[in-house]
């Protein structure tokens, strides 16, 4: 009988993936993310040039990958495609209702909203993909 075990590799690729993602994404997004969060570059150069948030956020994206590997193996999800379906589910709808969550009670724009919630739902949905496509029975 074949057990799904965790696939370390994935974790890792996945956690990488995000990471490109999420420079891609606030890249793209960058001007409307400045205007909706009121930060600008020189204020983001004063504060060390966001390299404490690029650290925070890959050990957060991996331990976010290792998760949704647990649970994973628990659901028996073994296939890209149901993969990809069970993470844009989690970044969509719990992670994005997270941040509409604290961003309301933050009084934020619902733009911010939704561009951060975009972005937990398109990273969840490859993050997904990789880890429930990528090889693990034993």
């Amino acid at each position: 009988m074949k057990t799904l075990r965790i696939n370390y590799m994935a974790v890792f690729m996945s956690a990488i993936a995000t990471f490109v993602l999420g420079a891609i994404w606030y890249i793209t997004f960058q001007p409307q993310w400045l205007a909706l969060t009121g930060l600008t570059e020189d204020k983001i150069q004063a504060g060390g040039g966001g390299s404490i948030g690029y650290a925070v956020s890959f050990i957060t994206y991996l331990l976010g990958a290792y998760a949704m590997a647990l649970l994973f193996k628990s659901m028996n999800v073994s296939t890209a495609q149901t993969g990809a379906m069970t993470g844009a589910l989690i970044g969509a709808l719990i992670v994005g209702g997270n941040i509409f969550t604290n961003n309301a009670y933050e009084m934020k724009p619902v733009e911010l909203s939704i561009l951060n919630a975009g972005f937990s739902a398109v990273s969840g949905t490859a993050m997904g993909a990789i880890l429930g496509g990528w090889r693990k029975y034993t």
